[in-house]
């Protein structure tokens, strides 16, 4: 079974992401430009990624005891005439509200999909409307989720040929796409459309779907033995014995986590001979194969390396900006191995997609270092409702939230008495109240993979808006996700 104590976004830990803010982070691998493929350097690499801590104290406190700032009346007039409504998150409607976004979005090449919940309805249905519109009206071709990248890959496989059962390749527990978050009614209902689509593209190409996350690492290392089964057999053996050390942990890394350094540092040596001598075969592999097949293969191996360090390390303050470099510098192998043509949809956590750098920088950070104005960045905010989130020891269940404080981004939003609407943060007049306060650090609402009811005040984040989002895409009330299995 697939381990239930990961968080896949942001939570209690987002205190210790504010709190390494003065912290030096490791320095990240480059990412390539889409000019030239992705060089993946051979050095040892180092992931990290996210484990609860309950007993971390939480980091809005501060936040939400800053003074209250009164909202002008000019700012919210400002704000309703500025504000773009739209009408549904329905996907099957028809895209006449959504037309702006067109001019919005320009020829961006990557349009980026936060939320503030791992398990709002309202998110995850406009997410599914906005794919349609953007694969339909804006050709785009490719979809990326927050989710492990070889069980995407399966996913994928359906998407592409009708292989498989949709509604068991998401199951969290396996192989699943690796977190109980996208196990829902609303991302089965995207996955068929989107097979459905490419049954019958009509003028709109068709479109992929990928994962961009590393958190395991079982069937990555099935594929690397599978793939030299094929090309090199005599080294598929060997390559079984060099896995072994960290395989037998796959379901146990907190022991993992407690073995002598030397005994980690030695099974890490093993994980990247592996990467190593899968890179010094390229020419001879590729002509076994091909260079797809190839370029599958060594990422499923980079993914084994990416994976291993945090059960080795068990150091939650290396654990966040580790998995983000990462999470951006496997966009960034997707975009490269797409094509020069590609336009990718990704899908994660509000945290994750945002470019606000914490000095843990977030995947979004490092991809708009890369690509500049060719990523459109949207985050999701809500007012008022509920939503599915794991609280320990009972599993998945609903909440509902208290109502935002007077300071926050919310509490203004909802005072455009607007039920939704997108608002374009990137042209703010130079001067004016309204820009003055938005680029004023405000709390903004963040709620990941696990919730404690206790704590709601933990679950805010103080940024300055502009500079996480290129665009904000407001609810006024939301209801949960509908999981399929609990």
């Amino acid at each position: 079974m697939k381990r239930r104590w990961f968080f896949s976004g942001a939570s209690t830990l987002i205190w210790a992401l504010l709190l390494l803010a003065s912290c030096v982070a490791p320095t990240p691998s480059p990412i390539s430009t889409r000019a030239s493929p992705t060089v993946i350097s051979t050095q040892p690499v180092v992931i990290s990624t996210f484990l609860p801590t309950p007993s971390v104290p939480g980091p809005t406190k501060l936040a939400l005891t800053q003074p209250t700032i009164t909202i002008a009346p000019e700012n919210n007039t400002w704000l309703r005439e500025n504000a773009i409504p739209f009408d549904t998150t329905d996907p099957n409607s028809d895209f006449e509200d959504l037309m702006p976004l067109k001019d919005l979005i320009g020829d961006a090449h990557i349009v980026a999909l936060g939320e503030a919940t791992h398990g709002t309805h309202e998110f995850f249905e406009m997410k599914y409307r906005l794919l349609r519109f953007l694969v339909e009206e804006m050709g785009f071709n490719t979809f990326a989720i927050e989710a492990n990248w070889p069980e995407a890959n399966l996913v994928n496989d359906y998407v592409q040929t009708g292989k498989g059962d949709p509604a068991e390749l998401i199951r969290w527990w396996g192989p699943g796409l690796g977190f109980w978050t996208w196990d829902t009614q609303e991302v089965l209902d995207m996955i068929l459309w989107m097979r459905a689509h490419n049954e019958n593209p009509g003028d709109a190409p068709l479109v992929s779907f990928f994962g961009f996350d590393m958190q395991f690492y079982k069937l990555a290392m099935d594929n690397v033995v599978a793939y030299l089964e094929q090309v090199d057999p005599d080294r598929a053996a060997q390559t079984t014995e060099l896995y072994h050390c960290f395989r037998q942990y796959s379901d146990r890394e907190l022991i993992y986590a407690q073995l002598s350094a030397e005994t980690r540092t030695a099974c890490r040596a093993n994980l990247q001979a592996v990467y190593d001598q899968l890179s010094q075969q390229q020419s001879d592999y590729k002509a076994r194969s091909s260079p797809e097949e190839f370029a599958r293969a060594l990422q499923n191996a980079r993914i084994v390396l990416q994976a291993e360090h945090p059960f080795g390390s068990g150091d939650e303050r290396n654990m966040i900006g580790d998995r983000d470099r990462y999470m951006a510098e496997n966009v960034t192998w997707l975009l490269d191995q797409a094509g020069p043509d590609a336009k990718i949809v990704l899908w994660a956590h509000n945290l994750h997609v945002g470019t606000y750098d914490y000095g843990l920088r977030p995947m979004g950070a490092y991809l708009r270092e890369n690509y500049g104005d060719e990523m459109v960045v949207f985050g999701f905010s809500f007012y008022q409702g509920s939503f599915i989130s794991s609280q320990w020891p009972d599993g998945l269940t609903d909440f509902s939230v208290e109502l935002p404080p007077e300071n926050s981004y919310e509490y203004t939003f909802h005072s455009a008495e607007l039920p939704r609407f997108f608002l374009d943060l990137r042209r703010l007049p130079s001067d004016s109240p309204a820009t003055n306060w938005l680029m004023t650090s405000h709390p903004l609402r963040a709620i990941g993979a696990g919730y404690d009811p206790s704590h709601a005040e933990d679950y805010f984040v103080s940024v300055i808006l502009p500079q996480m989002f290129d665009i904000i895409i407001y609810f006024q009330d939301t209801s949960a996700s509908l999981p399929l299995y609990r």
